[in-house]
């Protein structure tokens, strides 16, 4: 070290020196009061500014905390909602298939039980639904096809070997031989009527109908029972310069949200 610098240092050392021991016989005193007096400002102002960035920096950790957090509950509010969603149609399924239990408990019939897989809705005269059943399971065109409360849904028009197309019974190609619950047991033609309803014709004018009678399936088909509910009457349409009258049917099923269904075998 050069001999300049080195009377630095010891000028220096002997200057800290001094201060420390007026310090100590607080001689200095005033001095140091004053200067602090001077410095408490900007120490204040440092002290907040630094309290502040503390404060921001705790503020943007408990936000990006906070938002690990939402997203967490958001995850697992999905999940409960997707499971709660998934046990409620499992649910009503399990409901379903109770009742369908219930209802072929007491027939002496031969079904298969199926799920709906598929739905056509583009020509909303001739909807039709897809089953997951076909001829592995038994099934042809031509067979009934019921809910879970017995109640017609449609008729069974083409098969595959695991799968089938089912025509509505409100489809414009779907007709079934049917018959009015009243003391004449009248009989008719059903089929539906532009995906809507179910219209019933061929009815002779000298039949006397009643809206709310019930129509069933004839048994003049083949491989179609009697007695399947089609629906009931809604409305009694006659002309009299016509042959025949004939019924509006209001379905007891809700086509919309069928999601199992059954087939009923020969």
């Amino acid at each position: 070290m050069k001999r300049a610098n080195w009377k630095r240092v010891v000028y220096a050392g002997a200057v800290v020196g001094l201060l420390i021991f007026l310090h100590s016989l607080k001689v200095v005193a005033p001095l140091e009061s004053r200067l602090q007096a001077w410095f408490n400002p900007v120490l204040i102002h440092l002290y907040s500014t630094g309290n502040g960035l503390k404060k921001f920096y705790y503020f943007q950790t408990d936000r990006r905390d906070l938002a690990v957090v939402a997203d967490g509950l958001r995850s697992e509010v999905n999940r409960l909602t997707e499971e709660n969603s998934r046990l409620k149609a499992l649910e009503s399924e399990n409901e379903s298939l109770k009742k369908m239990l219930k209802f072929f408990s007491g027939e002496q019939r031969h079904y298969v039980a199926s799920r709906v897989i598929g739905r056509s809705d583009f020509d909303q005269a001739n909807q039709t639904i897809l089953i997951d059943r076909g001829t592995r399971d038994g099934l042809l065109p031509g067979l009934a096809v019921v809910d879970q409360d017995g109640l017609v849904i449609g008729k069974v028009v083409d098969t595959k070997e695991v799968s089938s197309e089912v025509c509505l019974v409100t489809s414009s190609k779907c007709q079934f031989a049917a018959a009015i619950q009243n003391e004449n047991k009248t009989i008719g033609l059903a089929k539906g009527d532009l995906g809507l309803t179910v219209k019933m014709e061929l009815i002779p004018q000298s039949e006397v109908l009643k809206t709310g009678d019930i129509v069933v399936t004839s048994g003049l088909e083949k491989n179609i029972p009697a007695g399947l509910v089609l629906g009931k009457i809604s409305q009694v349409v006659r002309e009299n310069n016509e042959l025949w009258q004939s019924a509006r049917i209001e379905t007891l099923s809700n086509l919309d949200s069928v999601s199992l269904a059954s087939i009923l075998l020969p």
